[in-house]
């Protein structure tokens, strides 16, 4: 049985390919200067079976109005508002909304750099589906100035379906993890496991939420393609607040605990990301000590 693939405007059959959509969950909170950008990111797609879920985080300024009018002619958007819990609540706000086989993330503050992003996922899961696609990043300033130091060096098994527990050990060596929802497109029914939601209110959301996705998959596939572009503003961000070593070092101790005592799947991999976030910790330490 075929599908319907979407590109360009043009519906057209592929034999034998799945069916396959993508549930974009967008979490927004002050992002009225951005997600003009942000959403033209999205439009551009050359691949169209996707929906885009935009949850409003109790925005203060003009967001949830310019989100309502910037999707009102598009049914494939849906926009969600909730009181300001943080983007992992927001998150978990989008997920009852999600009807397509695969989700991912978008920040409003980011944006892709591939209009051919979703269509690459798409050729990519039609050939075998894993659990988890993982791409890569790209920082970039307000400007959108590529900051080259932080680039990350190719994948050396890409484009296949490999068990997670045999490369996540090599991510982390190398890096290549990135303890962000950002550059992963994950299968739907995994996002349904009630041990997978992001923590509430925290500034290591992500970092948890990478932890407990896997801790439950199966399987990954690894490829080489800049897709996403992260902004690293000028002034204080979420990342960069002075709670947020606390909140990084409540994640560790809570997840070194339950390395020691669970019996996970892949409790391996996890306990690696757990030592890659702890030298985080650790840098973290040393850049507080040095401010006092």
């Amino acid at each position: 049985m075929g599908t319907y693939g979407i590109y360009c405007n043009v519906i057209f059959y592929v034999k034998g390919v799945p069916a396959v959509g993508f549930s974009i969950i967008i979490p927004a909170y002050n992002a009225e200067t951005t997600l003009a950008r942000c959403l033209q990111s999205i439009r551009k797609q050359t691949y169209e079976d996707y929906q885009v879920i935009l949850v409003d985080d109790g925005s203060e300024d003009n967001t949830l109005a310019l989100a309502r009018r910037l999707t009102e002619a598009d049914p494939r958007y849906t926009v969600v508002s909730r009181d300001h819990h943080g983007p992992g609540a927001a998150r978990n706000r989008g997920l009852p909304y999600v009807q397509k086989e695969y989700v991912v993330y978008l920040d409003a503050d980011d944006y892709w750099i591939r209009d051919d992003l979703l269509q690459l996922l798409h050729r990519q899961i039609s050939r075998g589906e894993a659990d988890v696609y993982l791409y890569q990043m790209v920082k970039v300033t307000d400007d959108g100035t590529v900051l080259e130091r932080y680039a990350k060096a190719p994948f050396q098994k890409e484009n296949q379906i490999l068990p997670l527990g045999e490369v996540y050990i090599d991510l982390v060596k190398d890096g290549q993890a990135l303890a962000s929802a950002c550059n992963k497109c994950v299968r739907s029914q995994l996002l349904r496991h009630p041990d997978i939601a992001f923590v509430e209110e925290s500034f290591g959301e992500d970092i948890d939420w990478v932890l407990q996705l896997f801790a439950c998959a199966q399987s990954i596939c690894l490829m080489n393609l800049q897709a996403y572009a992260y902004t690293q503003h000028k002034a204080i961000s979420r990342s960069t607040h002075p709670d947020a070593p606390n909140d990084l070092v409540t994640i560790v101790s809570r997840w070194a605990d339950r390395v020691e005592q669970e019996d996970l799947p892949h409790r391996q991999a996890v306990a690696g990301l757990v030592a890659f976030e702890y030298g985080i910790c650790l840098g973290s330490l040393h850049r507080l000590c040095a401010e006092k």
